[in-house]
């Protein structure tokens, strides 16, 4: 009996989200053509309805070196996803999925301290990476690290951007770890 309800209702919840949030996104009317004037109570009944979620991709690209400005190989750097949590320089929240992010969502550093990394996402106003060192003494010990870099009209390239699309993200940063 139970699972007969939660078909039904499974049903009728699939049928009412569908029937409201895509028949209200359709359109059959052009899209106007641009004008320099102001549009009109006319031309507003040609806009086209989007029905999507806004994204930009994030390039960010960077050297890590050390206090007396040596490359640093082997240094994880991860792009931190909005309102995660870092105290005291390690991220917060379920040990479990903490390391299975880290793990997935990390780059290392080449010999010459060099990373790249390539993320789309949800636009933000500041993006914060998390840098670890995660090799032990192997090119010496070093305490982790959190770079906030706040992003900038200048920073974004918009010859990519259409729809719901923002553009990308260019940034390069130059970052010092200190010794443990």
């Amino acid at each position: 009996m139970k699972i007969k309800y939660l078909k039904i209702k499974n049903w009728f919840l699939v049928t009412l989200m569908g029937a409201m949030g895509f028949s209200s996104c359709h359109s059959n009317k052009e899209l106007a053509e641009p004008q320099a004037e102001a549009p009109t109570f006319e031309d507003n009944q040609q806009i086209r309805l989007m029905y999507g979620v806004p994204s930009m991709n994030f390039m960010i690209r960077g050297q890590v070196r050390d206090a007396e400005g040596r490359p640093v190989r082997d240094i994880r750097v991860n792009m931190l996803d909005r309102g995660m949590e870092v105290k005291d320089g390690e991220l917060q929240g379920d040990p479990e999925n903490v390391q299975r992010y880290l793990e997935n969502t990390s780059v290392r550093t080449d010999d010459e301290g060099r990373f790249t990394i390539q993320n789309n996402g949800l636009p933000q106003q500041q993006v914060r990476l998390l840098v670890r060192d995660v090799d032990g003494k192997e090119n010496g010990e070093f305490g982790n690290k959190v770079v906030d870099m706040k992003v900038e009209a200048d920073d974004v390239d918009r010859t990519d951007a259409n729809g719901w699309h923002q553009g990308t993200y260019n940034k390069e940063v130059d970052i010092e770890l200190e010794n443990k």
